[in-house]
């Protein structure tokens, strides 16, 4: 019925095209420019494999992509941070019923960013490992850095 669909590819590819400069993070209302950038960026490429999706709010994650809108099963579901340890946003992801889970950090400061984000990761294993969650629970990590190009892909369970 639906064309099977790597969203980890589709979302690298996307993180590797944008271009993200140190004014993204200005604050855009509750959120930052780079956070609305990259929203709308798969928001784009979500529209090209299935139908415009509603914004939902009910879980309270950036964006959710169900194969029927409403009532279909989670295809995918993203958060996008610029700020390294949100475990809100994690026990979200954790906890939403989706074939495709991805956490994308965002960071503004080249000389730390990879310090950081492999705190994040070190923080975000321990809280899967509290809830004794599993290998069918993973998770994709992404880091995309100001001004660079090269993206950092990573599993929560690797």
């Amino acid at each position: 019925m639906f064309e099977a669909i790597n969203w980890e590819d589709k979302i690298e590819e996307i993180l590797k095209n944008i271009e993200i400069t140190e004014g993204d993070f200005k604050r855009k209302g509750a959120t930052s420019l780079i956070h609305s950038k990259i929203l709308e960026a798969v928001d784009d490429e979500w529209n090209k494999y299935r139908t415009p999706r509603i914004e939902e709010r009910a879980f309270q994650i950036d964006f959710v992509g169900r194969t029927i809108e409403r009532y279909g099963r989670i295809e995918l579901a993203i958060e996008v941070d610029t700020w390294f340890k949100p475990i809100g946003n994690w026990v979200k992801l954790l906890d939403i019923n989706s074939e495709s889970k991805i956490w994308i950090y965002v960071c503004r400061e080249k000389e730390k960013a990879e310090k950081y984000f492999e705190d994040a990761i070190k923080r975000f294993r321990k809280l899967s490992n509290l809830r004794n969650e599993e290998k069918i629970n993973n998770v994709t990590l992404f880091m995309k850095v100001a001004d660079k190009k090269v993206i950092v892909k990573r599993h929560l369970f690797e």
